[in-house]
C-alpha cells in the first residue's frame, strides 16, 4: 500500500510541477489548468490510498487514465517526446501500477 501511494504521490507532485513549468516557459494555460487540478487531486489521492481507502485507488486510475489519454493525443498530434510521451509513458506505468494494486486488494 505504501508503495503505490508513494507512486501516485510523486506522480501528483510531478504532474503539479510539470504544470507550472509549462506555464512559466511556454505560457500554456491549459497545462497550468490541468497542473492545477489533476495533481492535487492525485496528491490527494496518494494519502487515502496510504489510509487503506479502496474508493482513493479508483479515484486514482480515473484521473490517470485521464491524463494518459491526454498526453498520448498529444504526443501522437506532436510526435514530440518530452513532455507528452514521456508523461504518457510515465503516466501508464502509474496506471499499470494502480491497476494491479485494485486487482490485490479485490482478492484479499
Amino acid at each position: 500500500m505504501k508503495v503505490t501511494a508513494t507512486i501516485v504521490f510523486v506522480f501528483g507532485l510531478l504532474i503539479a510541477l510539470g504544470g507550472v513549468m509549462g506555464y512559466v516557459k511556454g505560457g500554456s494555460q491549459a497545462s497550468l489548468i490541468s497542473g492545477i487540478v489533476f495533481g492535487p487531486a492525485l496528491v490527494i489521492s496518494a494519502y487515502f490510498i496510504f489510509k487503506g481507502k479502496i474508493a482513493a485507488q479508483y479515484a486514482a486510475l480515473v484521473l490517470t487514465f485521464l491524463l494518459d489519454s491526454i498526453f498520448t493525443y498529444r504526443f501522437a498530434k506532436t510526435l514530440s517526446f518530452f513532455p507528452a510521451g514521456f508523461l504518457s509513458l510515465a503516466s501508464l506505468a502509474v496506471l499499470i501500477v494502480v491497476a494491479l494494486k485494485i486487482r490485490r486488494t479485490l482478492r484479499a
